[in-house]
């Protein structure tokens, strides 16, 4: 003897959470062109400025530039701004501060840095 099921309609809302992330495109370039530096630090301590609590992430004596390449994928809730510097020159010290990440691409170094300001909203059009 088979049952008898009433048939029913269920109905599921949709309700959004509120949260949107941004998803950028960041071209890995150092400051002024993309020119040379030998240091590259974390703001550990969040103050905005370059000093000996702040933690050197790569050093090299022949200089390093970023990859020049556009990173897609960077999502984070807000603009990227700087998190670190970068330091060129050996007698006058010049300091630019950088938004920096690390990303394993297989290079010598993974660190990768921008300017901030420079990300790219328009060529990535699956931003949400």
């Amino acid at each position: 003897m088979k049952k008898y099921i009433v048939p029913r309609m269920n109905n599921e809302i949709f309700v959004s959470n509120g949260f949107v992330s941004a998803c950028y495109k960041i071209k890995c370039t150092t400051p002024h062109g993309n020119a040379s530096y030998i240091n590259l630090y974390d703001d550990s301590n969040g103050n905005g400025k370059l000093d000996d609590k702040d933690k050197q992430l790569y050093h090299s004596i022949w200089g390093f530039r970023g990859c020049n390449k556009w990173h897609n994928g960077i999502i984070i809730d807000e603009a990227p701004v700087a998190n670190g510097f970068v330091t060129q020159g050996l007698k006058e010290i010049r300091i630019d501060s950088i938004y920096w990440w690390e990303e394993e691409l297989g290079a010598s170094s993974d660190y990768h840095v921008m300017v901030p300001g420079k990300e790219n909203y328009e060529t990535n059009p699956n931003a949400s």
